[in-house]
């Protein structure tokens, strides 16, 4: 996408602060590169937590290859407000909207901000003159209310599934939890409790009440959580940018933009936003590379193309049940297939003994760090077994790959029900679900003998039995039709950003409404 950028257009200003979750993060740092490489009156702030300051920073400068001039460094300014030794999300989400605060009270005033883990000084540049914050990120909006007011638009930043979205936040005669506070407040009244007491109760509440979202087929409500484990941003803000794709979910994101034309807020749909030579270039640099590669140039000689599984959950989810992922690994090594396994949430564990089985069959290969992307765009890479985040399934499309959903928590159940329902790229694991309401019926899906509906029996022995199927059907005609829209949909995601492709379009059209001058 080219911004127009006159000689006399003054500088913009574009701050971007989110939840402290690499998932919530990543989309913006490509965004962010892009953005100063095609115009050069852009000046980006980046307020994170400290954990992802110098994944952030690597990422976005990964998207120059090399050729950072001092100008591009001098514009894209990447900080952590607050220092901390936690790892915990949620421990850092608190002191993050705290110090957000201060800063932005600085920059708003075009004074110099430093970096708390680094002692980066930024020099001061002119104001914010757009502010794009995650939309848990409430907190922060409301201190930069309070700074500036209404002269400066607060876009909110929207990632995940676009269903779940609406399922989170959106009214309820489209499927959604309606205005949860509201109706915390209702309910602690009546009973006589704080609305701190009811917590989440309301919204974890399950009776079987089938729901109905735009562009995913009806579920019962319990199918929202198949494991153990805030409205006000949206209505409170100028615009918002999500990072899905039409080629994705189009129903959803017409449901999507149908409920916030209600609010008089323009939506502004722009992913996928993955790297601008993804697929194409080695993570030569990446942590775990050469070992991954000479992997995957094993099991591509050995076992030939699309041979190899991937197994990751991300970067903050991981199965509860230890002897489930034994189960998948021994299945995967009695049908001689090569598998990588990724654990890189602070929750995950693998035994010594598992990890020993992996090294000694010769099929297995794991860490807690890996270059994902190469590993998906690697000719041995054929299957992804993926908890459904956003994150990944755009990696995984955006490389033609087929999945095999392991849904966990958030927007994950819905991604796995489109998935396999709707744009029949991934088979969906039933009986790994765990939990009151994961072991309950999902609505869309027939017990294999016909008798009732599908739903999880608890064991090993009936993981066992469906990942052997599943594994079966990956090397089948069922698996064959998968691969073959997985493709496809590689094709119209990349057809989205390039020039005059929609989500360039639209990207456009925020700029040429929100790209003005501070009033």
């Amino acid at each position: 996408m080219a911004i127009a950028s006159p000689e006399n257009k003054k500088p913009t200003h574009i701050l971007f602060s989110a939840f402290p979750a690499w998932g919530h993060v990543r989309p913006f740092c490509v965004l962010a590169a892009r953005l100063v490489k095609d115009d050069e009156k852009i000046i980006l702030t980046l307020i994170l937590a400290p954990t992802l300051l110098s994944k952030a920073q690597a990422e976005i400068w990964a998207e120059f290859r090399g050729a950072v001039s001092d100008d591009i460094r001098r514009r894209i300014r990447v900080l952590s407000s607050f220092k901390s030794g936690s790892n915990d999300l949620f421990t850092l989400f608190a002191p993050l909207a705290k110090s957000y605060a201060t800063s932005y009270q600085a920059l708003s005033q075009s004074r110099a901000v430093s970096c708390a883990v680094t002692g980066t000084v930024f020099d001061a540049v002119s104001p914010p003159s757009i502010v794009i914050l995650d939309f848990f990120a409430y907190a922060q909006l409301q201190a930069t209310r309070t700074i500036t007011g209404c002269s400066v638009p607060i876009v909110s930043w929207v990632t995940g599934h676009t269903a779940s979205t609406i399922r989170l936040f959106g009214p309820t005669d489209r499927g959604g939890h309606g205005d949860l506070d509201a109706r915390n407040a209702e309910e602690a009244l009546r009973i006589g409790v704080t609305p701190r007491e009811i917590g989440d109760s309301l919204y974890r509440h399950t009776d079987g009440t089938v729901v109905r979202i735009p562009g995913i087929p009806p579920m019962y409500d319990w199918e929202f959580f198949p494991q153990e484990l805030y409205q006000r941003s949206l209505k409170e803000c100028d615009a918002v940018l999500t990072t899905s794709a039409y080629a994705l979910e189009a129903e959803s994101l017409e449901g999507l933009r149908s409920w916030f034309s209600e609010w008089k807020k323009d939506l502004y749909v722009i992913g996928p936003l993955l790297p601008s030579e993804y697929g194409r270039v080695a993570a030569d640099s990446a942590p775990g590379f050469p070992e991954t590669r000479e992997f995957l140039d094993k099991a591509l000689a050995e076992h030939g193309e699309r041979s190899v599984m991937l197994i990751s959950f991300g970067t903050i989810f991981w199965p509860t049940r230890q002897d489930y992922i034994e189960e998948v690994v021994e299945a995967l090594i009695e049908n001689d297939f090569p598998f990588i396994i990724s654990y890189a949430s602070p929750f995950a564990t693998l035994s010594d003994g598992l990890i020993q089985k992996m090294k000694s069959s010769g099929l297995g290969h794991t860490s807690k760090c890996f270059p994902q992307q190469f590993i998906l765009n690697h000719p041995a890479a054929g299957w992804f077994i993926t908890h459904g985040g956003h994150n990944s399934v755009m990696e995984a499309l955006g490389s033609g790959i087929p999945m095999i959903c392991w849904p966990m928590e958030a927007d994950q159940a819905a991604a796995a029900a489109h998935l396999t329902a709707n744009l029949k790229v991934a088979f969906e694991l039933v009986e790994v679900r765990t939990g009151l309401s994961g072991m309950k019926p999902l609505l869309r899906l027939e017990s294999p003998d016909g008798t009732g509906r599908c739903q999880a029996k608890g064991t090993r022995e009936a993981v066992g039995v469906e990942i052997r199927g599943v594994i079966q059907a990956c090397r089948g005609e069922k698996g064959d039709e998968l691969r073959a829209n997985a493709r496809e949909m590689k094709r119209r995601l990349v057809e989205a950003v390039e020039v005059g492709g929609v989500s360039r379009v639209e990207l456009g059209r925020f700029f040429e409404k929100y790209d003005r001058p501070v009033l």
